[in-house]
């Protein structure tokens, strides 16, 4: 017969209490001409993460489908060629430079499917051993993200957080926890623009509840504390650590929760898109964000466009357009790098429509991209070779970015986290290091 000793516990107990939390006017010129002198920078900063999985379509020099269907641009410099591809961008040369060359050194030995755990946080990782740690758009979000209705916003076409090594999420906190992803485009949209009475009612007493149940977690972890050994006190501080990040966000929707949102209409957003019909759904994550951004509803966004590897349903996604799942094209070759050119192609149409968005809506003396830095890529080239990231820097020109380029780096000079601190200073998040930095990236910005 076993005895239950006083520090073992019951899993019930640990839990108790725990659950997820899901998640103005539009930003006004006039809210600029409050001031004499208005200046760019009374305008609010925005950053944005997006990642597409499986690397990209890189036809051999000497193959017959090199020209059209690869995703790199021909030449370098100011002088760069577009291709079928990536034709999408051409409209948008002067907002957005190409990057190839940089990647996490920590990640290069790893199978190239959990590279993505780490693209935002340059994380220590080894092959036998996994500590994620923040990801720079927390880090971000904690200095420009206070004024805004909600500090971040983390989208996913997996929702959720996944596992280790198949992440569903890019946002990850100061103790290296996984910030969950939202995937439903009309919970999302109601959590931003919802304006129905019963959901405000709702949404009080939700807030109500889920303060209930993390007072009962706090004044249980004293009593917990004196019965536990060190190894489990560690855990303990490191699970209570986010427990008061979580009560930060509530204490932030209390504050919020009585201010009006902002008036968006259901009709500019297919917010009833899933994944079956995956065209109206891709595109609607990008009209969700602009929307975002342009209401100043949150200035930092990072969204998974897909996820690593085979068996989830945005895998399924090219089928759509008569082509096999994602994860089956990047381990084709031959005749089939057209195939997997086409959906790079389908996929930077929709990034370059993003765009188009941002650039169209005016805001002070510049446009909301001009104000928005957006990086957007993969953390590997091919499927499995977390080397040479596919990586565009879009927008931000207010930020001093010189556009126009197809910068190649060397990786044994520089990396991918050098570049997230250069991104982090111009936009006055003062960062002097971060990651597995070494230096500052300042070659894509005006000095």
């Amino acid at each position: 017969m076993s005895h239950k000793k006083s520090w073992h516990l019951d899993r019930r107990q640990m839990l108790r209490g725990t659950g997820g939390l899901a998640l103005g006017l539009p930003f006004l010129d006039s809210m600029t001409m409050a001031n004499s002198t208005p200046r760019a920078t009374d305008s609010p900063t925005r950053v944005a993460c997006f990642f597409f999985p499986n690397g990209v379509a890189l036809p051999p020099k000497d193959g017959e489908f090199h020209s059209d269907w690869h995703w790199f641009p021909k030449g370098t410099g100011y002088d760069y060629q577009l291709n079928q591809s990536t034709a999408s961008f051409e409209r948008h040369r002067d907002n957005i430079t190409f990057i190839s060359g940089l990647s996490h050194p920590g990640g290069r030995h790893m199978a190239g499917h959990g590279v993505s755990d780490v693209y935002l946080t340059a994380a220590p990782v080894d092959a036998n051993s996994y500590s994620n740690t923040i990801s720079m758009d927390q880090v971000i979000a904690e200095k420009i993200g206070d004024d805004t209705r909600f500090q971040s916003l983390a989208l996913s076409t997996g929702g959720g957080v996944g596992t280790t090594g198949r992440t569903h999420t890019l946002s990850f906190t100061k103790t290296g926890q996984p910030i969950p992803a939202e995937d439903n485009i009309r919970r999302c949209f109601n959590m931003l623009f919802g304006q129905n009475d019963t959901s405000l009612k709702a949404a009080r007493q939700q807030l109500l509840l889920k303060k209930s149940m993390l007072d009962g977690i706090l004044e249980d972890s004293n009593s917990l504390k004196t019965r536990l050994n060190g190894r489990d006190r560690a855990k303990l501080d490191e699970y209570l650590s986010s427990m008061r990040e979580y009560e930060r966000r509530i204490q932030r929707l209390e504050i919020w929760l009585d201010k009006p949102k902002p008036m968006v209409a259901e009709a500019s957003i297919s917010v009833d898109a899933t994944s079956a019909n995956m065209e109206d759904y891709v595109r609607a994550f990008y009209d969700l964000i602009f929307h975002a951004f342009q209401t100043d509803t949150t200035r930092v966004v990072t969204h998974m466009l897909g996820i690593e590897g085979g068996g989830s349903k945005s895998d399924h996604f090219p089928e759509a357009l008569g082509l096999r799942p994602h994860h089956a094209l990047s381990h084709r070759k031959g005749s089939d790098f057209k195939d997997w050119g086409l959906w790079d192609q389908f996929m930077n149409q929709n990034f370059a429509y993003f765009l188009d968005r941002l650039s169209k809506a005016r805001e002070g003396d510049g446009t909301v991209l001009d104000r928005s830095l957006i990086m957007y890529g993969c953390s590997t080239s091919k499927t499995h070779l977390a080397r040479n990231y596919p990586l565009i820097l879009a927008g931000g020109k207010q930020f001093g970015i010189r556009h126009g380029q197809f910068r190649q780096f060397d990786e044994n000079e520089v990396r991918l986290a050098d570049m997230f601190v250069s991104m982090m200073n111009a936009v006055d998040v003062e960062t002097p290091q971060f990651g597995d930095s070494t230096r500052e990236l300042n070659e894509i910005f005006e000095t």
